[in-house]
């Protein structure tokens, strides 16, 4: 496994202070060399059941680079690190994490994770003390891919989130199609009304970021 980190930014000068800074995002290579796509290999992992030792392996790695400089945040800026749904439902996880902040000095403050709500709502009660402890100790989350199942998200509202990460889907082609705008205007709107921060993902050239910008979202990642 290799990390790689994709910044978060600013996406206007009235954007609220701090925020995440960068995601964590997880590559891996075959005996060659070769770039793995993503989605093959967390598909497997994911199919035998192993994404809580990926994910133990991820925030290790990512605690450790961050408490040895080797990740290079601003000041009040959070690294993003992304769970998924059986590392939710994993008991013991909860304590990992701990022992991890603690044998590293990182401050809790310090992380961001990501969940989606469908993670959240399959694993609803290790998911709620999950993000309770941790939210208490100063931790931030954020509800990943938000967009793609609105159904549940009555079930979320009450839980310690920070951010809301609107969907790719939906900022693609944003200045021209109509209906990803009002989706996007209805979930900032949904957002504010529950005091969470907005971030939009695969904001990937000027004319998305002008119209996200235009709309209200705080923050912004994509490949450039």
């Amino acid at each position: 496994f290799e990390l790689h980190a994709q910044p978060i930014v600013h996406a206007t000068a009235q954007s609220p202070e701090g925020g995440p800074g960068l995601e964590v995002l997880l590559r891996l290579k075959d005996d060659n060399g070769v770039p793995v796509a993503p989605a093959d290999f967390m598909r497997a992992a994911e199919r035998y059941r192993l994404m809580p030792h990926v994910d133990r392996w991820v925030v290790q790695t990512a605690l450790t680079a961050l408490a040895r400089g080797a990740v290079r945040l601003a000041p009040e800026r959070s690294l993003c690190i992304n769970l998924s749904g059986q590392t939710l439902g994993d008991a013991g996880f909860l304590e990992f994490v701990v022992d991890c902040l603690d044998r590293t000095g990182v401050a809790p403050n310090r992380i961001c994770f990501e969940v989606t709500e469908n993670s959240v709502i399959t694993n609803i009660e290790h998911a709620r003390r999950f993000i309770g402890v941790l939210h208490g100790m100063g931790c931030h989350f954020a509800l990943d891919d938000f967009g793609r199942g609105l159904s549940s998200f009555a079930n979320l509202k009450n839980l310690s989130l920070d951010y809301l990460k609107i969907d790719g889907t939906f900022i693609r082609n944003l200045a021209s199609d109509n209906v990803n705008q009002a989706m996007v205007t209805a979930m900032i709107k949904l957002a504010r009304s529950l005091n969470f921060q907005v971030i939009a993902e695969q904001v990937e050239d000027l004319s998305a970021l002008d119209s996200a910008r235009r709309m209200g979202v705080d923050f912004v990642q994509g490949y450039q």
